[in-house]
């Protein structure tokens, strides 16, 4: 058993390091680079086999060495909690600090996600890899949250767009932003569903963004999918900002989901629904010997439900971080 702990310890020392290696603007949870069993179809259980040897302890300082950043030097971040409110999404993602990364809730109705210029226009081959989680909160216990089924990423389906986290290999999907700066959202979540899944499990997905950018409907291909027979995704906030570092341009957007799942249940006749709530954290960065080619991150915060009965312990700050490597090529 000590040698098999030896090399795991091995294998996730040298995957951190060249994690480490690799970044340009992003933020990634280091403290936790395994790989998921092959095959598992609950990905508490993959977490819950490995958290024993990967996450680092919350004592004597290290939590805040579980993020990592490549350019914190981007920006002078304030010391005192009023002036951290008005930082910037960059500022945020900038900072190292998973507490920053809280839920938006009471919020108005934002608009659509506007890409910028250097992504109009264009069909992009997007490669994402997974590449480490953290459990940030200081308030509930790691073994207290590995017992919530519902935490979002926990199970296949709980995050729509990446339903399988943890898969093993990279995860090949395309994403169209049109002449406007929109994305084609209903073709890049079905590609996404299905990749990380494995298999045709979406039926149909429906969003128009001009009528309503916040609403999204994913239909299931019938008894196909264990956990999901139907998702409705609300949105209830969205951020972007653009950052200019050497000869690189950086950008950065985020948007908060509401996700309901609805399944079958383990009564006949009485479909289960779960309710999830996340946001994911996108950072795009041009090449500057290519054009056509874009490396980036997105970092998944997971939060607890307002119905959930630890929801007070953390009502706005993230419980899971879970981090995606990705490149994005634009299709000729």
């Amino acid at each position: 058993m000590n040698q098999i702990l030896s090399r795991c310890t091995t294998k996730i020392s040298v995957r951190r390091l060249l994690l480490l290696a690799a970044l340009a603007l992003i933020v990634c949870p280091s403290a936790a680079l395994s790989v998921p069993k092959a095959g598992s179809t609950n990905r508490r259980d993959f977490i819950i086999s490995t958290v024993a040897i990967t996450h680092q302890s919350t004592t004597g300082g290290a939590a805040a060495g579980a993020l990592t950043i490549g350019v914190s030097s981007i920006v002078s971040l304030p010391t005192n909690a009023h002036a951290a409110a008005a930082l910037t999404l960059a500022d945020k993602l900038a900072a190292r600090d998973p507490s920053l990364l809280t839920n938006s809730i009471f919020n108005r109705p934002p608009a659509a996600q506007i890409y910028p210029d250097f992504m109009k226009g264009s069909t992009w081959n997007v490669e994402s890899k997974f590449s480490g989680y953290i459990f940030p909160s200081t308030k509930i216990p790691k073994d207290q949250l590995m017992k919530k089924a519902t935490t979002p990423g926990f199970q296949k389906c709980s995050i729509a767009a990446i339903s399988d986290i943890g898969k093993e290999g990279i995860v090949k999907y395309s994403m169209r932003i049109d002449d406007e700066g929109l994305e084609d959202r209903a073709c890049t979540l079905r590609q996404q569903i299905d990749a990380y899944l494995g298999y045709p499990a979406v039926q149909d997905v429906s969003y128009n963004v001009k009528s309503n950018p916040n609403r999204i409907s994913i239909d299931f291909v019938d008894y196909r999918t264990i956990n999901a027979e139907r998702i409705e995704l609300f949105c209830n906030g969205r951020e972007s900002d653009i950052v200019q570092r050497n000869d690189k341009t950086v950008f950065v957007c985020s948007e908060f989901w509401r996700q309901v799942t609805f399944g079958g249940g383990s009564e006949v006749g009485i479909p289960r629904q779960v309710s999830s709530n996340y946001a994911h954290y996108w950072t795009w960065s041009t090449s500057p010997d290519d054009p056509n080619i874009l490396t980036g991150n997105l970092l998944t915060a997971a939060y607890l439900d307002a119905q959930d009965p630890l929801f007070f312990d953390e009502p706005i700050r993230p419980v899971a971080i879970y981090s995606h490597m990705l490149k994005a090529t634009r299709r000729q």
